[in-house]
């Protein structure tokens, strides 16, 4: 996931400094390029660089910095004091990223649509975690959970817990092993440390992996070789909001050994559910009254729910530069979200801390790195308010990954060669996984290439594809990528691509065993697709008190005869001796009663691997120094999307139970007994038929009433109460147009104005094939965002001064269908962010933000707009 550099065929050591052109004063941390090679570096807090050319020359550098204007000289001769002047400016398809293609480059030239968010918009924008500063980015979608929680949504589908973006920080996967969700609270992450975080728009399983089907957002952390000193910030504002945060870096004198230290604090309180609105107080009493353990059934808590958001974490960071080429990063941290979280099954909370470790290598064209993180979700550390019960998941994640970087001696040829290795282990002693707690490990193995063939000075051509192997699914993928970039000018490019990207089923989805919500008739639960979901041998377990399974659709009338018979001894109605021989004829009274679905069983064999396939066409340019403008327009085409849980088990009712019953108590009595005893035969089979009703039918609206459930055939064998069946699916296949469109005006070096637009031609796919072949079940299917989203904004930021913003954000309104309870129509809405402070030249800044952040539980459950906004003021010092 690194960048390199290339071949060596010829040395030579470029050394020299960058400089402010009005001030005079050193730039730190400007990135020296050579154009049409990977080769670069950046520039040290005295403005210093030394640059080692492989090429012959001569060679044209570029010199990139925020906040000014491009500078590109050439080079042909060796030098040990060039000095270099940057102009402030707009820097506008220039930055150097490296998420796009897995090395440096140009994002002007990359092959794909991406967006960069600079250190210094990090800093003037206070919000409750970082994850929110993407929230204004074209196409792209922040979803809130909560006040500290919610996921990333790009080109993909949003789901209430998993998301389908590959979010990663300095090159490690932050995504939760095997849940594929992403806990903002967990991750060490803070704008003290981020220089930059890139978002590349559109499939990566090219080069990155499965999963990769909407594309990536990387973080990425200052070098301690590019800013050293002390930093600190400290904050506050409503809904108890405390934030503080700490960085300090150093190098040795030898410039050879570098060191950094991070911290951070957050703590504030999360929105609460108004128990004065009817439907909210509904939702709230579906909660379990105490959290018990799940292995020894101890009380572990009594406060439901709790709201308070509280993370913290620390980083430490040694890298070591031997030479110009080579860097060596050992990196180690550990991190704690606490705070509410929300699912398909509803609230929980959760308190699990997760300690990581990672080695880095990058010399030459080689980049490698191992890493290892562990999610301790023990006993206790995370629950669902709905069951009451703890769920257990302690997972290990290892990963690694090598690559090779090169180009050919003419220099018209790149290669890049890789290889990845993922590895989860999760112990979920029984809670989560169940049956296959001992047979679910998740491993993958992959192989990628790539090679940009450079046609010309301005035409670029890239290939890449990708070879993964699950052992988990013991299934095989192939993900092709190809791409045309068309450079007509340094500030002009046009990008035409396909990517084939595959996604996999995380192992929540693949080894899922898991009672969800107990209703006191039933449970719900929730069944992975590791296996088959079948109904080929169909029992009926009856809800009516007494009644066991029944085998078919419907119910044996004998054991409802008892019931109902030991009903009416308690009635009163009927004279002791009568009873005693309506008992004694239970045996006589045979017959079924057949049963209603509520809907057809929804069977489906295991789960397959989803697939995209995404063409698009992109421009990107920039007018007169003035005017950037940016557009893609793709067309998308997916099979086999994983779907939220979808209730598997259809329920069951008895319409015609009273009549079936009389016809069976009229088969089975002896009229001539009954007379004996004082009884006629429509006085007996009246009140049978009258308690049937009862049990059948609703007495006051006349609906029929729910009487039973069918269970799947791998339904679990250890649930004392019938489980009513869930499981995810694959849709068969939906195809989507998208467009993105971005405008942004610079009316000079720190003013400029913005606004942007994502637009999908449908997001509700209605009556979409669930399974394979020529199965004719079929569901909906939302993607679950809005077919159009708009944003606009002015922003002012200069290097000191004052800065201020002002941003408004629209979505159309849409449907959400993220799994029960969470489903129905969703309203449109507008939000507005407005934030300023200053900043002065002894190293402090302070600025206020306020937020208005759409909660995803309210909108999506509720189907109307509920507005949390949020105020955060802190000051930062740099020394």
């Amino acid at each position: 996931m690194g960048f390199g550099q290339s071949w060596s065929f010829a040395q030579t050591l470029i050394e020299g400094v960058v400089m402010d052109n009005l001030e005079g004063i050193p730039i730190s941390g400007a990135n020296v390029s050579i154009n049409g090679a990977t080769n670069g570096t950046f520039s040290r807090p005295d403005g210093s660089f030394i640059l080692l050319i492989e090429q012959n020359l001569p060679v044209r550098v570029s010199i990139t910095y925020v906040g000014y204007e491009l500078k590109e000289i050439d080079i042909t001769e060796p030098t040990d004091n060039l000095l270099i002047s940057l102009v402030p400016g707009a820097l506008v398809g220039q930055e150097i990223v490296v998420s796009a293609s897995r090395k440096r480059e140009k994002i002007q030239e990359a092959p794909s649509a991406m967006d960069v968010i600079q250190a210094a918009d990090l800093k003037v924008d206070v919000v409750s975690n970082p994850f929110l500063s993407l929230r204004n980015m074209m196409g792209l979608d922040v979803s809130q959970t909560g006040i500290n929680g919610g996921h990333i949504t790009l080109r993909g589908r949003s789901a209430i817990f998993q998301t389908e973006t590959f979010v990663i920080g300095d090159y490690r996967n932050l995504v939760l092993p095997g849940l594929g969700a992403l806990a903002y609270g967990q991750q060490p992450i803070d704008p003290i440390d981020l220089d930059r975080i890139e978002v590349v728009r559109g499939p990566g399983s090219a080069l990155y992996g499965p999963g990769v089907e909407a594309g990536i957002v990387h973080f990425l952390s200052k070098s301690p070789f590019d800013q050293q000193g002390t930093s600190i910030s400290i904050g506050g504002g409503t809904r108890n909001a405390i934030q503080a945060s700490l960085r300090q870096a150093g190098v040795t004198a030898d410039g050879k050994l570098g060191y950094k230290i991070t911290g951070y604090y957050r703590k504030s309180r999360d929105w609460e559910i108004d128990t004065t609105d009817a439907e909210e107080k509904a939702h709230f009493q579906t909660f379990q009254p105490a959290i018990v353990s799940s292995l020894s059934g101890e009380v572990l808590t009594r406060e439901i729910p709790n709201y308070d958001v509280e993370s913290y974490g620390f980083t430490g960071t040694l890298a070591f530069r031997p030479n110009t080429e080579t860097v060596i990063t050992a990196v180690g941290g550990w991190s704690v979200g606490k705070a509410m979280f929300r699912t398909a099954q509803g609230e929980g909370y959760t308190k699990a801390p997760r300690p990581f470790s990672q080695v880095r290598v990058q010399s030459g064209g080689w980049f490698g790195q191992a890493f290892w993180s562990y999610h301790d979700g023990r006993d206790g550390n995370s629950f669902l308010y709905r069951t009451g019960q703890t769920a257990i998941t302690e997972s290990h994640q290892v990963e690694g990954q090598l690559q090779y970087n090169f180009d050919t001696k003419n220099e018209k040829l790149n290669f890049i060669f890789g290889a990845d290795y993922r590895l989860n282990t999760i112990d979920s002693k029984g809670t989560v996984h169940g049956r296959w707690e001992n047979m679910d490990d998740y491993e993958i193995l992959g192989l990628y290439s790539q090679l940009e063939w450079r046609l010309g000075a301005k035409v670029d051509l890239v290939g890449a594809t990708r070879f993964d192997h699950f052992f988990a699914l013991e299934s095989s993928s192939l993900s092709p990528r190809l791409g045309l970039v068309i450079k007509p000018s340094p500030k002009h490019t046009i990008r035409a691509t396909f990517n084939r990207a595959v996604g996999a089923p995380t192992t929540i989805n693949l080894f899922a065993d898991l009672p969800l919500a107990n209703s006191g008739a039933f449970v719900s639960h929730l069944l992975g697709g590791a296996d088959e979901v079948s109904f080929n041998q169909p029992y009926t377990s009856s809800f009516i008190p007494g009644v066991d399974k029944s085998k078919g659709i419907g119910v044996d009338l004998q054991p409802v005869y008892a019931v109902i018979t030991s009903q009416l001894g308690q009635s009163g109605l009927i004279p002791a001796d009568a009873m005693d021989y309506l008992i004694s004829m239970k045996g006589q009274i045979n017959g079924f009663s057949n049963g209603v679905l509520s809907q057809d069983p929804l069977s489906r064999s295991k789960l397959k691997l989803s697939t995209s396939e995404m063409y698009e066409i992109g421009y990107r340019g920039l007018f007169a120094d003035k005017i950037g403008l940016e557009i893609d327009v793709y067309y998308n085409r997916r099979t086999n999307v994983l779907s939220a849980p979808i209730q598997a088990s259809p329920l069951v009712f008895q319409p015609t139970l009273a009549q079936d019953l009389t016809t069976a108590i009229m088969n089975g009595l002896n009229l001539d007994d009954l007379a004996d005893l004082g009884l006629t035969a429509d006085a007996v089979v009246n009140m049978y038929a009258g308690f049937a009703d009862a049990l059948a039918v609703d007495q006051d609206s006349g609906a029929p009433n729910i009487l039973g459930l069918v269970s799947a055939d791998q339904a679990s064998k250890t649930s004392v109460l019938p489980t009513l069946d869930l499981a995810y699916y694959n849709i068969r296949e939906i195809d989507y147009l998208g467009i993105d469109f971005s405008l942004k005006y610079f009316v000079d070096d720190d003013l400029k104005i913005f606004g942007n637009l994502s637009w999908l031609s449908e997001t509700l796919f209605e009556h979409v094939a669930v399974g394979e072949g020529d199965s004719n079940q079929t569901t909906d299917f939302s993607l679950n965002i809005p077919g159009l989203r708009l944003k606009f904004g002015i922003q002012k930021n200069p290097t000191y001064g004052l800065n201020y913003f002002l941003m408004i954000r629209y979505q159309d309104d849409w449907y959400s269908n993220t799994g029960l309870p969470w489903t129905g129509p969703v309203e449109d809405y507008i939000l507005a962010d407005i934030g300023g402070g200053y900043s002065f030249k002894n190293g402090m800044q302070f600025n206020v933000t306020v937020t208005n952040l759409m909660q995803e539980k309210y909108r999506a459950f509720y189907g109307a707009p509920k507005i949390g906004r949020q105020l955060i003021g802190k000051v930062y010092y740099h020394f």
